[in-house]
């Protein structure tokens, strides 16, 4: 069987195709004999080699992906990095899988038609078949040792990024919402990465699973085309028997021929050899010739290189001479010229001391200069203020004797005598103050515009309460008098007012200089605001109490002709009249009252700019 076996023809493009060793008979060997190639190893070796290399590149891969560990604030990118991994990984096992699957069913395809080709030339045998069945199986199996190595890898690259997920949830926390934020990413990563995880275990599971069935279904097929190629192989020996008694006659030609082919082919060898052996000495004189030509030649070119290095030392020496002699110059005017900057940074010093001590006389002077300049400032606005004072005590002595007078006309006992008030003097005052051409703080204008606006109020107030007692008054010499009074202090207000406005227009002018100024500033103008609506709110009280008053009276006549028609339009019209008003003051007053809130929300933003600002 052996015999038959090796007398069986040889199919080269089988063997390349399956990556087997040559199959078949071999050419006959000479008597004389010929070294045989140990094709047959090379080929296992190479097939070995191969094998080897996918399994080391295969562990390579699965070894690459294990868990890096970095500092713990490049936890999350080496996360990342590793999930781009697994999914590279991935794709390289999708598609290693469907080049395998490929090969598989190529092998498939290459099994049938060797099965259909057994029955028509018989040069098939078990063996061959059996050889390509293991080789297959051999490639199954490490490919399920290669996915078992892969499963392994991942299951401990997920427990990796666990233990890191672990590290980093127990590390101590600085900024809890922040380590909670990154832990929760963290987690959600990981989640993702344990789900691909799990997929990719899933799919490996299903790509097994559906591998070993191929593989059931590829051995039932193998299984059958072993019986199929046993049926062949009985009728293949039947075949060989005939062709061995066939063989045996010929065997002898065969033999003679070989013969004469050795002796063609020693022949054609030992005149190629003698061809190589006169090459090669040719070839080998030439070489020596070069080989002496070019070691004269490195030993000229290294006495000319040893000349030029002599000759280059000594002018990097005179050189060097030179050079230490301009540095030992240079030093030494170096050294004359730090002399003569220590004595100029000397007598510098000296003269910033001597400015330093001028700066400081200077500083001292205009301290008391400024200290006097606020002194008389001072002094200033407390004689301006004092000035003020003597007005409002003259006007309020001045409206007491007219208080005092006209209740002693009031009750009979009027004398004629007239409190008296130089109001040509009191203008002048007035006056005097409005056009007064030094420079007042801010503090000092605002109080003396506060003690203006509290004289004129109080003169107002005073005023009304005189005229109201004086409308009941009959007309005599004395009620006379009074009027004339009255008109001087309309004048003496005028003037009141014009010296106010005068004051509020430097008041205005004048410009902050710091926050407390500022702030001064915007409580006068609100307590200016605040005093015109109390005027003007007083106002419609008295004018709505006037209408009232009259309205009574209407009233009162009403009673007393109650058929008079214009009487009753008359007190309808005041009824109107009165609601109108009334109306009106509650509309000027919600007016008033917003304009005071939106400058009051003005002034706060004005003033917080201004305190960002410095």
């Amino acid at each position: 069987m052996s015999s038959r076996r090796s007398r069986a023809a040889r199919d080269t493009a089988k063997d390349i195709i399956l990556g087997l060793a040559p199959s078949g008979q071999g050419p006959r060997p000479p008597k004389e004999g010929v070294k045989r190639s140990n094709s047959m190893d090379v080929r296992t070796r190479s097939s070995t080699a191969s094998s080897s290399s996918k399994a080391v590149d295969l562990n390579q891969r699965s070894s690459s992906v294990i868990v890096d560990r970095r500092p713990d604030n490049s936890a999350i990118q080496n996360l990342q990095s590793q999930l781009s991994e697994l999914q590279r990984h991935n794709k390289e096992l999708l598609a290693a899988e469907q080049a395998a699957r490929r090969r598989l069913e190529a092998n498939h395809d290459v099994l049938q038609r060797q099965v259909m080709t057994t029955g028509n030339n018989g040069s098939r045998d078990v063996d061959d078949l059996r050889r390509q069945v293991m080789s297959v199986d051999g490639k199954v199996m490490a490919m399920s040792n290669d996915i078992g190595s892969l499963r392994t890898t991942l299951d401990r690259q997920l427990q990796d990024l666990i233990h890191i997920n672990n590290e980093m949830k127990s590390r101590p926390t600085v900024d809890p919402n922040k380590i909670a934020s990154s832990n929760q990413q963290l987690d959600n990563k990981i989640r993702d990465l344990h789900s691909n995880i799990m997929q990719l275990k899933q799919q490996l599971e299903h790509e097994k699973t559906e591998r070993n069935r191929e593989a059931k279904l590829f051995g039932d097929n193998i299984h059958r085309l072993q019986e199929i190629i046993r049926q062949q192989d009985r009728s293949k020996t039947d075949i060989l028997n005939n062709l061995s008694k066939k063989g045996d006659s010929d065997k002898e030609k065969l033999t003679e021929e070989a013969k004469r082919l050795n002796e063609k082919i020693n022949l054609i060898t030992n005149e190629v050899t003698k061809n190589m052996t006169e090459s090669t000495s040719r070839i080998r004189d030439e070489f020596s010739n070069k080989f002496l030509s070019l070691e004269s030649a490195l030993r000229s070119q290294n006495e000319n290189l040893n000349e030029l290095d002599r000759e280059s030392r000594k002018k990097i020496d005179l050189m060097l001479g030179s050079q230490t002699d301009q540095i030992e110059t240079l030093n030494k005017m170096i050294q004359v010229d730090r002399a003569k900057q220590k004595d100029r940074f000397q007598k510098v010093n000296e003269a910033l001391a001597a400015l330093e001590h001028h700066l400081e006389l200077g500083n001292k002077k205009m301290d008391k200069i400024m200290n006097a300049e606020i002194q008389s400032r001072k002094l200033h606005e407390k004689g301006l203020l004092s000035k003020m004072q003597e007005i409002e005590e003259k006007i309020n002595n001045y409206m007491g004797g007219m208080s005092r007078s006209i209740e002693d006309v009031i009750s009979g006992k009027g004398t004629g005598k007239m409190p008296a008030l130089d109001i040509d003097a009191l203008r002048r005052e007035m006056e005097a103050i409005a056009a007064d051409k030094n420079k007042l703080s801010m503090e000092g204008l605002l109080k003396l515009e506060e003690k203006m606006t509290r004289v004129q109020t109080g003169l107002y107030h005073d005023k009304r309460d005189l005229a109201q007692k004086m409308v009941n008054m009959e007309e005599n010499e004395h009620t006379n008098k009074l009027k004339a009074q009255m008109i001087k202090l309309d004048s003496v207000q005028d003037e009141l007012e014009r010296t106010q406005e005068r004051i509020r227009d430097k008041v205005e002018k004048q410009i902050p200089q710091d926050l407390n100024e500022l702030s001064a500033k915007a409580d006068n103008l609100k307590h200016q605001l605040n005093a015109r609506i109390d005027k003007e709110e007083e106002e419609r009280y008295l004018a709505i109490k006037e209408l009232q008053e009259a309205f009574q009276r209407l009233q009162m006549k009403q009673h007393q002709m109650p058929d008079d028609a214009i009487l009753r339009r008359d007190v309808d019209e005041c009824k109107m009249a009165i609601r109108k008003l009334a109306e009106s003051v509650t509309t000027v007053k919600n007016v008033l009252d917003q304009k005071i809130t939106e400058e009051s929300r003005q002034r706060k933003q004005d003033f917080d700019k201004l305190s960002n600002g410095k």
